[in-house]
């Protein structure tokens, strides 16, 4: 796992060619006028591993879910935000 940092305006302006040379276990700090601003990018199967650290049953939650859409058990757009829309 390495981390890195990067400036506000430097990600802004090279967003695709960070992201593409981004690892996946990689994470970058932001920063803004030189100072660490509290915002990471994160690949998010190492997110997940960070997160089953603390909880558990969010990575059985996720490991039921993927479970659910293979086997096609999913809702339409329509079915989950068709009377908020």
């Amino acid at each position: 796992m390495s981390t890195s940092t990067i400036d506000t305006t430097d990600l802004r302006n090279n967003l695709a060619a960070t992201l593409n040379a981004f690892g996946k276990d990689d994470i970058l700090f932001i920063k803004r006028r030189g100072k660490l601003t509290g915002k990471a990018i994160i690949d998010d199967e190492l997110l997940e591993d960070l997160l089953l650290l603390q909880d558990t049953s969010y990575v059985a939650d996720i490991a039921k879910a993927r479970k659910e859409i293979k086997q096609g058990d999913v809702y339409t757009f329509d079915e989950v935000f068709g009377d908020v829309l």
